[in-house]
C-alpha cells in the first residue's frame, strides 16, 4: 500500500472517529447531559485539527496525482468525501438542536423570571422581560 493511500485511509478513519463523535453528542444534546457535551467538545476538536493535518498531508503530497489517476484511490477519496457531507449533515443537526434547547431555555428563565416578581416585569425594547425594583414605588396616589 502506498503512503498516500495509508493517508486517505487514515482519512477515512478520522472520519469514522468523528461521526461518532458527532452520534454521541447528539445523546447528550437530548439528555442535556452537560459534562458530556463538554468532553465531546474536546473530543470534536482534537478529531477536527488530526482532519485537517491528514487534510494537508494529502494535499500537499507529492503523489496527489494519484488520487485522481488511480481508481481504486479516486473511489476512496469519494467515500471519504461522502463521509464528511455525512458529519456535516449530522452536525448542522445538532446545531439546530442546540439552538431549540437554547430558545428553550430562554423561555425558561423568562418565566422564572415573571414569577418571581410578576408585580414588577416589564419588558425591553427588544422584548425581553425584565424587573425594575423601583417600579411603582413613586406613585402617590
Amino acid at each position: 500500500m502506498t503512503e498516500i493511500a495509508k493517508l486517505v485511509d487514515q482519512q477515512h478513519a478520522h472520519l469514522a472517529v468523528l461521526k461518532q463523535i458527532i452520534l454521541k453528542e447528539k445523546g447528550a444534546l437530548g439528555d442535556q447531559n452537560a459534562d458530556l457535551l463538554l468532553s465531546l467538545a474536546e473530543q470534536k476538536s482534537k478529531c477536527l485539527q488530526e482532519l485537517k493535518a491528514n487534510d494537508d498531508l494529502l494535499a500537499n503530497h507529492s503523489d496527489k496525482s494519484l488520487l485522481t489517476e488511480q481508481i481504486e484511490l479516486s473511489h476512496k477519496l469519494a467515500a471519504a468525501k461522502e463521509a464528511l457531507a455525512e458529519c456535516k449533515e449530522l452536525n448542522a443537526q445538532n446545531a439546530s438542536l442546540i439552538e431549540m434547547n437554547l430558545a428553550s431555555l430562554n423561555r425558561f428563565a423568562q418565566a422564572l423570571q415573571a414569577s418571581r416578581n410578576a408585580t414588577t416585569l416589564t419588558y425591553n425594547d427588544k422584548g425581553k422581560t425584565s424587573t425594575f425594583s423601583s417600579l411603582g414605588n413613586d406613585l402617590k396616589a
